[in-house]
């Protein structure tokens, strides 16, 4: 099935919303089935099949911090014993991966012969070796609080595994949208390790996506109702754009138009300035610079007709 891929560079994570991870999937498959025309529904099961691998994505990073962490405690077994504190003990001893590493639901997992780790020393070495080369911390200064455990693990993460490059290409490797998903999954683990406290216990549950169902449910409706009400949606742009012909307009820039007025009409907790911003940054990543402007001047004059016309109805924050 054809594939939309971003053509940016990493993307901060906090730019990058759960909801709007949702919406790019979504785009993603609604374009797919557009051209392979296989059957929606078909689609959508292959779309929510996509999620659980970013959920398998994120069990295997957390994994990888444990695999770093048996690493770590092998070599530091084997180094001559001195009165310094190295970037590697700091991680051989890590207080929070050791809480994470008893995380009954991540032991779930470890028997599984999916785990993405199992073989791959080489990939879990080259990060060791890569914080021992670097001046990362003032090892003078360290002591055993849980506090900074935390804080040099999740800096240890951001700076060393999220910005590898021979890890990023490993994972594109694997996963057909790897690349996609790493945004988010390196989100997830960082939300994790960011939630565990010293009283956290054995069975706090792990990051989840659908948040329950609630998202799941989000990116089904977005993407059933996209596609049920694309002749209505169509009729809207074409008025609006003084009659310009549906089959001009590139097949990105109609879906993401689609979406936009699908959410002024069909999702009532979503305010419309929210759903405009949204799509405008999704327009951004995706289509060209003319397609930015001309999405941005379509939705304005969609929304003010369908506001002139009584047609959105809002909950909540209403129209702001």
């Amino acid at each position: 099935m054809p594939t939309l891929l971003y053509n940016k560079k990493f993307m901060p994570l906090k730019k990058m919303l759960i909801r709007r991870y949702f919406r790019i999937r979504s785009l993603q498959f609604l374009y797919a089935q557009h051209l392979s025309k296989m059957d929606s529904s078909k689609v959508e099961e292959n779309m929510l099949r996509s999620i659980d691998e970013l959920h398998d994505l994120y069990i295997y990073l957390l994994h990888l911090i444990l695999k770093i962490r048996d690493k770590a405690l092998k070599i530091n077994q084997l180094q001559p014993k001195n009165n310094k504190i190295s970037p590697v003990q700091r991680i051989a001893y890590n207080s929070v991966i050791k809480i994470l590493s008893n995380n009954k639901y991540l032991l779930e997992y470890d028997n599984s012969e999916k785990i993405l780790w199992e073989k791959q020393d080489q990939y879990v070495l080259f990060l060791l070796k890569e914080i021992q080369k670097s001046n990362f911390c003032d090892i003078q200064e360290y002591n055993f609080s849980f506090e900074k455990d935390k804080s040099f693990l999740i800096k240890y993460y951001k700076n060393f595994v999220i910005p590898n490059k021979k890890l990023i290409e490993y994972i594109e490797d694997i996963y057909i949208n790897g690349s996609n998903d790493l945004y988010i999954a390196h989100m997830m683990v960082c939300k994790t390790l960011q939630f565990i406290q010293l009283s956290t216990p054995k069975n706090f549950k792990l990051y989840n996506v659908y948040r329950n169902d609630e998202n799941k449910k989000f990116l089904v409706n977005l993407y059933r109702n996209t596609i049920f009400h694309k002749n209505e949606f169509n009729e809207l742009i074409n008025n609006i754009s003084n009659n310009w012909n549906i089959e001009r307009i590139a097949v990105i820039d109609l879906i993401i138009l689609q979406m936009a007025i699908c959410e002024f009409l069909y999702f009532p907790s979503i305010p419309p300035k929210a759903t405009m911003n949204e799509y405008i940054e999704i327009a951004k990543i995706f289509c060209m610079d003319k397609s930015k402007i001309f999405i941005n001047g379509i939705l304005d004059q969609v929304f003010k007709l369908l506001h002139k016309n009584n047609k959105i109805f809002k909950v909540g924050k209403g129209l702001k």
